[in-house]
């Protein structure tokens, strides 16, 4: 009997105790569990995210060893265009680099997010003060700001034209291939508007820098993949101009 008054003691202690509001009132308990839900979700997916793109990098680091030790071994003829994909490469390492890190700066547990900070429907300010400093043929200060756009801004509507122009940037300094490496950033945004532009533009960075068959390539791709857009037939014009 002892035992038994002892056991239903606890059971009375432990009752009471349970009692105690452990959460305060007005709180949607399912509402607590879908977001808790939610931000676990995206918690994972930004994890798979990031880890694709740290393979990339490595791959990426891998490439650039590989041409290097290659470097040597080539004929001068080669040497130029050997350079040129070293020089994209550094540059998509660059990119990736700062993208990881910008990552690392947005709070996983937010569900409502899409980036940190925000972006508006409108024209957001430092994509405004990038397109001042070109329309004012500050083109290095203009490239330096809508790449800087890109790195704050990596999910925004306004991202992919922001790496268009900072390739127009990029070509009017006579840096082109920096102004292609901006360009095949523009092809990371699948719905881009700007894609047959950056392509083109590609095209014709490749001819100002001599390669002529590269150029020829680029150029026949907006003809393949874009063949209703203006700089399809600008693309065929070129086309025509390297015939002759």
């Amino acid at each position: 009997m002892r035992y038994l008054f002892l056991l239903v003691s606890s059971l009375l202690i432990i009752s009471c105790a349970s009692k105690e509001p452990a959460i305060g009132p007005g709180v949607d308990m399912f509402a607590v569990e879908a977001t808790a839900n939610q931000a676990l979700s995206l918690a994972k997916a930004d994890s798979v995210r990031i880890s694709a793109l740290s393979e990339r990098l490595n791959f990426v680091i891998l490439q650039i060893n590989l041409l290097d030790s290659l470097s040597a071994l080539l004929p001068l003829a080669a040497t130029s265009e050997n350079q040129l994909q070293i020089a994209l490469l550094r540059e998509e390492v660059i990119f990736l680099r700062k993208f990881i890190e910008n990552q690392d700066k947005v709070p996983l547990i937010n569900p409502s997010r899409e980036q940190l900070p925000k972006i508006s429907a409108y024209m957001p300010q430092e994509y405004e003060q990038a397109q001042y400093l070109f329309a004012q043929k500050n083109y290095s200060a203009a490239a330096t700001q809508f790449e800087k756009f890109t790195v704050l801004y990596p999910q925004s509507d306004w991202t992919d034209d922001a790496w268009y122009w900072a390739g127009e940037s990029q070509m009017h300094l006579s840096n082109y291939a920096l102004a292609i490496s901006a360009f095949e950033k523009v092809f990371f945004y699948t719905q881009s508007i700007k894609q047959a532009d950056a392509q083109f533009q590609i095209g014709i960075c490749l001819l100002r820098m001599g390669n002529v068959e590269h150029a020829k390539n680029a150029l026949r791709k907006v003809q393949e993949f874009y063949p209703r857009s203006s700089r399809a037939v600008q693309a065929q014009t070129e086309l025509n101009k390297l015939k002759k």
